[in-house]
């Protein structure tokens, strides 16, 4: 069977290739699952250790790269767990477990489990751009993130914001 698309030139097979090859749509991916720009090349070394591996184990790899999309999602959830956790630790007073209780009342956490329920519960691109807001980005900084135009961005934050506020 011939193979479909432009030939690859000579000597273009392996890793290397892989990696010139899907590394900007991995890093625009690890960034709209949330790692920070300052971490997205580290993250996405990660991932090609991580592909670089399951090769040398011999795991059959048909389609590289959804292969190594489907690795940056869960490298991706890594950081953001390990991220939340560091935050933790670095605002607590004293270890984790003696940090004092946010939300001390009953009342106050289960609205806030409510709130996150129905932000959970919002479309895709108003989501991102509420949790993106959230983290302290700008407006510009949300869009150029998200790659859409500003008023694009400002229209999915404003509408994740109304939609919150009905309690949708």
């Amino acid at each position: 069977m011939q193979r479909k698309g432009p030939e690859r030139p000579p000597g273009a097979s392996g890793i290397g290739h892989v990696y010139a090859e899907c590394r900007e749509r991995l890093i625009v991916a690890l960034l709209r699952c949330g790692v920070r720009e300052v971490d997205a090349p580290d993250v996405l070394h990660e991932v090609f250790a991580t592909y670089a591996r399951r090769v040398a184990e011999g795991v059959p790899i048909k389609r590289p790269t959804d292969y190594l999309r489907r690795i940056a999602f869960g490298h991706a959830a890594n950081y953001r767990r390990l991220h939340r956790w560091h935050v933790e630790v670095t605002t607590s007073p004293g270890r984790i477990e003696e940090a004092p209780d946010p939300s001390p009342s009953p009342e106050e956490r289960a609205a806030l489990a409510e709130w996150c329920d129905r932000a959970g519960r919002l479309p895709p691109g108003e989501r991102a751009a509420l949790r993106l807001h959230l983290e302290g980005y700008s407006i510009d900084e949300i869009a150029r993130r998200l790659e859409t135009s500003r008023a694009t961005a400002w229209k999915r934050l404003s509408s994740a914001r109304k939609a919150l506020a009905r309690g949708r």
